[in-house]
């Protein structure tokens, strides 16, 4: 295995987390400012360094394949346990500094995530409000229950 390669593929992997969380970040602003336009930029180079990310991943997966790791072990968690076996070095650091980005990520995807989760239930509630009561919501089915308000009732089964 090329401790070279391993880390350029390492660094890569770095710097597109370091993108990734500009534009998590960018993209926050604009879900905040429902900033569409830009919303949409930002998602596609989202998508672009995820792919990035993807394909360093592949490539490092069969990096260490071919240098006789097992397919189960090639992990960031069991490559820090078997590059760190020596004490701490570069890839222990550079690992730690990888889990520390992807941890960044992830709580910026969740943020993200309950923004979109609050507009479209925010959303839901005004198209409510201007549709107004259902006039279903009161009636019985022939088993009893009571319909919900978004549910219809056939003219045949009235």
């Amino acid at each position: 295995m090329s401790n070279k390669g391993l880390q350029q593929l390492l660094e890569s992997d770095r710097t597109q987390l370091d993108t990734l969380a500009e534009v998590l970040l960018a993209e926050k602003t604009c879900l905040e400012q429902r900033d569409l336009e830009k919303l949409n930029t930002l998602l596609a180079r989202k998508q672009s360094v995820l792919a990035s990310i993807e394909t360093n991943d592949h490539t490092r997966r069969k990096l260490l394949q071919q240098a006789g790791v097992p397919a189960d072990q090639t992990n960031l968690q069991h490559l820090k346990r078997l590059l760190g076996k020596g004490g701490d070095n570069e890839f222990t650091a550079l690992l730690d500094s990888i889990e520390a980005r992807l941890q960044q990520c992830r709580e910026l995807s969740e943020t993200n995530s309950i923004i979109v989760h609050r507009s479209r239930l925010n959303t839901q509630r005004t198209l409510s409000i201007l549709r107004g009561p259902s006039a279903l919501a009161g009636l019985y089915t022939s088993h009893g229950n009571t319909l919900g308000g978004s549910e219809q009732r056939d003219l045949g089964s009235a």
